[in-house]
């Protein structure tokens, strides 16, 4: 017993197979050995080993095998159900760490580890009026990365339906040829109209993309309760106050110029010159996570779109003044 319970809480555990590790707990549940205390040990000392490095000024879109290890050290808390609330807040904590590193690619390989019913299963084990604040905390932190990383998903497929605009048949300067037979040119309007219907197609569904990703990308500057990233309970950890803090002045900026690129190229800048009125109320106060610098990029692309939608640079209709 003596001799199991040393190997069950040293590191040579942690590099136990995953479809091994089952069975490891089941014989060490055998022994009373404290499995939350084991798993949360070994997830600590591979996280500790493996911290995750910046990134730089791009979002790094591969997953290096550092990172996976990391990615990987989440299923530890994923073995039993009493620790879905310390899988959560810890994988919340990685993701967090990620983003603030600009690396989205692990932060997403983290959220897709935690189960789906995961937010379910801590409401049952807590219920609604004895959940901790640090729990309550997490669910709602959550919620609010899912936002985000939906919203970075929803612009990676707008930017791909945007670069895949059917590409009109080179042979069409062919029509009214004297060279073309009777059968040639039934053919080319064949596949004019072909092309016609492709580009029509393109055209709807670019629509339905843009709009798609303008509502999630306003879900993320305007979450509900107090804003995106921003905690219900104050628990009195000033260091993931910091964090969250830090995340919204990097994401929220990030985020409302990804929206404006999108509903520039889309011709919408109306849309543009609304999402200033956003930025400046007082309700959400989004302007004080901008820095100097990007207040005025940002100042500077709404008035491109009052100018191109007929607005003076203020916003306001000229045609109405």
């Amino acid at each position: 017993k003596q001799w199991y319970q040393r190997r069950v809480r040293g590191e040579v555990l942690a590099d136990v197979e995953e479809d091994d590790r089952p069975g490891c707990i089941e014989t060490a549940l055998t022994y009373n050995i404290p499995i939350d205390e084991v798993t949360m040990r070994i997830y600590r000392a591979i996280v500790s080993q493996h911290s995750p490095s910046g990134g730089g000024l791009v979002s790094v879109a591969n997953i290096s095998e550092e990172d996976c290890k990391v990615v990987g050290a989440v299923n530890w808390l994923l073995l039993t159900q009493s620790q879905r609330s310390d899988a959560l807040i810890e994988a919340n904590r990685l993701i967090r760490r990620f983003l603030g590193a600009r690396k989205h690619a692990p932060a997403c390989a983290v959220f897709e580890t935690i189960p789906g019913d995961t937010i379910e299963t801590i409401h049952k084990q807590w219920g609604e009026d004895n959940m901790p604040g640090q729990v309550g905390n997490a669910v709602r932190e959550y919620l609010c990365l899912r936002a985000y990383l939906d919203t970075h998903q929803a612009y990676n497929d707008w930017c791909s339906h945007s670069a895949n605009r059917p590409s009109t048949p080179t042979n069409f300067d062919k029509e009214g040829s004297s060279n073309v037979t009777f059968s040639e040119q039934v053919a080319e309007e064949e596949k004019k109209k072909l092309h016609e219907l492709s580009l029509q197609r393109w055209e709807q569904q670019l629509i339905v993309q843009t709009q798609l990703t303008r509502d999630k990308m306003l879900n993320v500057l305007l979450f509900i309760d107090g804003g995106w990233m921003k905690d219900e309970v104050d628990t009195g950890d000033r260091d993931r106050a910091e964090q969250l803090e830090s995340l919204r002045r990097v994401c929220i900026p990030a985020t409302t110029f990804l929206l404006v690129n999108v509903l520039t190229e889309s011709g919408q800048d109306s849309g543009v010159v609304e999402l200033a009125d956003y930025l400046a109320s007082e309700q959400y106060k989004l302007y004080t996570l901008f820095t100097k610098e990007e207040l005025r990029r940002f100042l500077a692309k709404v008035y491109e779109s009052s100018i191109r939608c007929g607005c003076d640079p203020l916003g306001f209709n000229e045609q109405q003044q």
